[in-house]
């Protein structure tokens, strides 16, 4: 697991840019139909915090994990939300 978190810490920047814009539109349709409207959502492992964003747009209630410190700061800067590690 170090491995992994520390290859996320050191590509951060690169992985946020490559991931942060990606069309996910008809996943999101497809996961939404089961959460209520402004329903909790878990985002576990939220990287770039494309999904988070998209989902505090949409006004549900969103609590989101990284394991990697340096997406966390990017994710936070970019959703504008506190996330955690």
């Amino acid at each position: 697991m170090d491995q992994t978190i520390k290859y996320y810490d050191e590509n951060a920047i690169e992985f946020f840019m490559n991931t942060k814009d990606a069309n996910m539109e008809n996943l999101y349709k497809l996961f939404l139909k089961y959460i209520p409207e402004g329903g909790k959502i878990l985002d576990l492992g939220c990287g770039s915090g494309r999904d988070t964003k998209y989902f505090l747009e949409k006004g549900y209630d969103v609590v989101a994990v990284d394991g990697s410190i340096e997406m966390v700061k990017l994710s936070t800067e970019y959703t504008g939300k506190k996330l955690c590690t």
